[in-house]
């Protein structure tokens, strides 16, 4: 047997580049409709296959005319048009609201405010000049604009131009595959195998949620082989000191181990590994630990794997109510509860325990070279969503 524990730990930097070499960059597409768009990640670049907008509109709601019949108008000297339901002749004025295309014939838009309609005759006060209120084609979006490069994460903001633009489908990569695989007794890795399977599909991957299967080598060695068809393992447990430290030592048999130990806290057993080319990431199975791992390491696999980032973690300053201790050399992610602009820590050394997931707000990322922060001192809390 393999000895599995953990002599050297790697600092999370390092442990990012490794999965930045040991998990690799996409390459297949698939072509789909825009619904279906909303969080993928674009292969190509998009550009604009046609102007927006692709005709003349009204930028405000009032009336369509042409330009050169309100030279003389004022407000005390009004010009009179009649209301017209169509294209306005030169004496005519035809209703508009903001965004609608501009009428033919017409040059301009006689705002709302400057424009009073009474029995079937408008009354304009105020002269227009050819093109005022009126976007013209292509003046928001033209033909060849780049609207998203490859490797952007599209939103709906993002799939709104696009339709706007043009397109009715989109080139994205396609999700990851990820085994999930909880080592160890049911009742302490079934809750957090499912949990990290949430984040993955959350991340853009595609999830595969197995069932635990027991801390020893015959049973973990098929598990991983079973999966090796995936992007990438993430197996939950049986990394940790003492009998259930046993992925480890199989991913050793199997394949190689290229970090042995992650410095964070929670979540120093994390290894990672490659086997038969697939990368292989090992959490902790305790709860704290495991989202450590999952939000500092599983997520940016997913993002390289994805070919494209995820939105950062939203922070919020805070002053501490009470003291957060580290270890140096290790980086700390100590739970803390918000309340307003007040943070307060709960239970630092409770990383068994969901209560603890459930109360805190966020979590505060010590440095690795700092010893902790005292109470009063102003901190940055990483917001989660978990």
């Amino acid at each position: 047997m393999h000895n599995s524990a953990i002599k050297r730990v790697t600092s999370l930097a390092d442990a990012r580049r490794v999965l930045a070499d040991i998990v690799p960059a996409p390459t297949e597409t698939a072509t789909l409709p825009l619904a279906r768009g909303d969080g993928r990640v674009i292969a190509r670049d998009a550009r604009a296959t046609e102007p927006a907008p692709p005709e003349q509109r009204a930028t405000a709601a009032g009336v369509a005319v042409h330009a050169s019949a309100t030279l003389d108008a004022g407000e005390h000297t009004p010009v009179r048009l009649r209301e017209s339901a169509g294209p306005p002749d030169e004496d005519e004025a035809t209703p508009v609201s903001a965004g609608e295309p501009l009428p033919e014939g017409a040059t301009a838009v006689v705002p709302s405010a400057a424009a009073e309609t009474t029995g079937g005759e408008v009354s304009i006060t105020t002269p227009v000049t050819e093109g005022e209120h009126v976007a013209g084609v292509g003046s928001d979006i033209e033909v060849g604009d780049l609207l998203v490069p490859a490797g952007g994460r599209l939103t709906p903001a993002l799939l709104g131009t696009l339709a706007t633009a043009g397109h009715g489908n989109v080139t994205c990569y396609v999700k990851p595959t990820v085994g999930v695989v909880p080592v160890g007794r049911p009742e302490r890795v079934t809750a957090t195998g499912r949990t990290l399977a949430g984040l993955v599909a959350r991340w853009g991957g595609h999830p595969e949620a197995r069932n635990p299967v027991d801390p020893e080598s015959y049973a973990v060695r098929p598990a991983l082989q079973r999966d090796l068809t995936r992007d990438l393992i993430v197996t939950v447990g049986g990394t940790e000191a003492g009998n259930e430290s046993v992925v480890p030592g199989v991913v050793d048999t199997l394949g190689e181990r290229h970090v042995h130990g992650v410095a964070v806290a929670p979540g120093r057993a994390t290894t990672l590994g490659v086997i038969e080319g697939t990368p292989v990431l090992s959490v902790p199975g305790t709860v704290v630990g495991s989202l450590v791992a999952a939000i500092q390491l599983v997520c940016p696999a997913l993002e390289h794997g994805g070919g494209g980032a995820l939105p950062t973690i939203a922070t919020t300053e805070a002053q501490l109510d009470g003291k957060l201790a580290s270890a140096p050399g290790e980086r700390t992610f100590a739970r803390v509860a918000l309340d307003g602009e007040t943070a307060t820590p709960i239970a630092t050394g409770a990383a068994t325990q969901w209560s603890t997931v459930a109360s805190a707000d966020g979590w505060v990322a010590v440095p690795d070279a700092s010893e902790g922060y005292d109470a009063g001192e102003t901190v940055s809390v990483e917001r989660w969503e978990l």
